[in-house]
């Protein structure tokens, strides 16, 4: 009998589990995740797809509490709005001051600080159906710009394709002679997420969006906006809010 892509998957996990501790595939802190893709088989890529057999896969670190991101996608809208947010609010790289760069963090519930003079802060326009990133002077409290966002159904389209059947797995780390290493220990099926509770968990202040916008350096493209991965994060404990389906393995 043919099996199921949840067999397949569960099967591959088990298999990795029983490899024991190993040592990571790469020295920061997506390692984890590298290391596990690379043990069950998945190439690695930056597109919209699920990772193995229709399911997305993510790792975490059992003692971390930082969070885990559900997807990357560079704002709908204006037309070129990585460069535009680089060039009107990002801060020169210090080995080339020529370039800028526009690495913060933001929520819906809060404003943050950026280079001593912005606050970054995230609207749910529920009337426009808009996600925008607002920018703000740090010293007056005036809206600088809300121009750049995501439309929901270009939210909702990466959020369903991507997220639709998730694994998400655990693993013990420790540090040998100066090295990283994982035991891959437990892993959850997720499944039916929902749009809706995103948007509300986004209220809450339970997502997180990260912009990670740089500059080429070098080459035919100096200059020109580099997306390092812009995207939505929550953390471990949140992520079954998401879901209406939650099997552990």
């Amino acid at each position: 009998m043919k099996k199921t892509n949840r067999e397949r998957i569960i099967e591959r996990f088990n298999q990795v589990k029983r490899l024991g501790w190993v040592k990571s595939h790469r020295a920061n802190n997506t390692g984890i995740g590298k290391t596990f893709e690379d043990l069950v088989g998945v190439v690695e890529n930056n597109n919209d797809e699920p990772d193995l057999f229709g399911f997305e896969i993510k790792a975490h670190r059992e003692e971390s509490s930082s969070y885990t991101t559900l997807f990357t996608k560079a704002p709908s809208f204006p037309r070129g709005a990585n460069a535009y947010l680089k060039d009107k609010f990002g801060t020169p790289y210090p080995e080339n001051p020529e370039l800028n760069r526009l690495h913060t963090s933001m929520f819906a519930t809060q404003s943050n600080t950026y280079a001593g003079k912005y606050a970054f802060k995230l609207i749910n326009d529920k009337r426009n159906k808009q996600i925008r990133i607002a920018v703000f002077s740090l010293r007056s409290k005036k809206l600088l710009d809300d121009s750049v966002g995501y439309t929901y159904k270009a939210l909702e389209n990466v959020f369903k394709k991507k997220l639709n059947d998730l694994f998400y797995v655990r693993a013990e780390r420790r540090n040998t002679n100066g090295k990283e290493e994982f035991h891959f220990t437990n892993a959850d099926i997720y499944a039916e997420p929902s749009f809706k509770q995103f948007l509300k968990l986004l209220d809450k202040g339970k997502i997180m969006f990260d912009i990670r916008i740089g500059s080429y350096q070098s080459g035919t493209n100096i200059g020109k906006a580099h997306d390092h991965g812009s995207g939505f994060r929550i953390k471990a404990e949140d992520l079954p809010l998401l879901y209406k389906y939650r099997e552990s393995v």
